[in-house]
C-alpha cells in the first residue's frame, strides 16, 4: 500500500526525460530571402502567346526542417490518418542479412529472422509503455497539488485529512489506471487524476444525501407512528394497520411519511 501511494503523495515521482522531449517548433513563415521577388515586367520580344505560364515554371518548395520537425509532432501525436493497422517497429538498415552472411538452410534463417522481429517488436512496445507511464505521471504531479487544494479531506497538510478515505480514493485510482510497481507500467494512461477524484467526491456527495433523505423520512415516520408531537409530548397512537379509507388525515399522512400540514 505505501509503495503505491508514494505515485500519488509525489515521494517517488520519476522525472521525464528531457533528452526524449522536442523542443515545440512553429511553422516559420518564408522570408522574401527564401520566396524572392519574381520580376513582373515581360522579357523584350516575347509575346502573351509564348510567355510561359510562372507557376508552372515555380516549382514546389519541399518544406523545411522546423517545418518537416512540426509535421513528426503532429503524427507522433494524434497517428498517422493513413495508418489504420498496428504500430510496427522501425526497420533497421543495417539489419544483417542472414541468408547472405550465414552459411545455413531456409528454415533456421526463417527462425532467426522470426526471432529478431519479435524481439524487435517486445523492444518497440516496451518503450512505448515507457512513454505513456511518463506523460501519466507527469499528468498526475500536476494534478495531485490541484486536488489537494480543491479537497482538503485529501491533503496531507491540512488539518482536515483523513489518511483512510485518501488511501481508499488513491488505490481505487491506481487500480482504474491498471498501475503496475513492479514493471512501473500503467495500462490506461488516459484516466486524469483530477477527474477521477472529481467523479468520485460527486458520488460520495451523492450517497450521503440520498442516505441522510432517507433517514430523515424514517425519524418523522417512525414520529408519527409513536405519536411524538415537535414538542415531545404524547399524541394519540396512530394505527397504520387499517385500510386507508378508516384511516385518519393524521394517520394517512404517517403511512407515507409525511407530516400533516400545521394549520394556524
Amino acid at each position: 500500500m505505501e509503495d503505491d501511494e508514494q505515485i500519488i503523495n509525489n515521494e517517488e515521482v520519476i522525472q521525464p526525460d528531457e533528452s526524449q522531449n522536442t523542443e515545440e517548433v512553429e511553422l516559420a513563415n518564408p522570408s522574401s530571402e527564401q520566396s524572392g521577388e519574381v520580376s513582373t515586367e515581360e522579357p523584350q520580344g516575347t509575346t502573351d502567346e509564348e510567355a510561359p505560364d510562372e507557376s508552372e515554371q515555380e516549382e514546389e518548395k519541399p518544406p523545411s526542417r522546423r517545418e518537416q520537425l512540426r509535421i513528426q509532432q503532429l503524427l507522433k501525436k494524434y497517428g498517422d490518418p493513413q495508418q489504420g493497422h498496428a504500430q510496427q517497429p522501425p526497420k533497421s538498415s543495417s539489419e544483417m542479412d542472414y541468408s547472405k552472411e550465414l552459411n545455413a538452410d531456409e528454415e533456421l534463417i526463417k527462425q532467426l529472422e522470426a526471432d529478431r522481429n519479435a524481439t524487435a517488436q517486445r523492444s518497440y512496445e516496451e518503450g512505448l509503455k515507457r512513454a505513456d507511464f511518463i506523460e501519466w505521471n507527469t499528468s498526475l504531479r500536476i494534478d495531485a497539488p490541484i486536488v489537494a487544494q480543491k479537497y482538503p479531506i485529501l491533503d496531507k497538510n491540512s488539518t482536515e485529512f483523513h489518511p483512510a478515505i485518501a488511501d481508499a480514493v488513491n488505490m481505487w485510482y491506481l487500480r482504474m489506471t491498471g498501475y503496475d510497481a513492479n514493471s512501473r507500467t500503467v495500462k490506461d494512461p488516459s484516466i486524469s487524476y483530477a477527474d477521477f477524484v472529481d467523479s468520485y467526491m460527486e458520488l460520495v456527495e451523492e450517497t450521503a444525501a440520498q442516505k441522510n433523505l432517507k433517514t430523515v423520512k424514517n425519524v418523522a415516520k417512525q414520529a408519527a407512528a409513536t405519536g411524538l408531537r415537535p414538542d415531545g409530548s404524547s399524541a394519540k397512537r396512530l394505527n397504520l394497520n387499517q385500510a386507508p379509507e378508516k384511516m385518519s388525515i393524521e394517520e394517512l399522512y404517517a403511512a407515507i411519511g409525511q407530516k400533516p400540514p400545521q394549520h394556524k
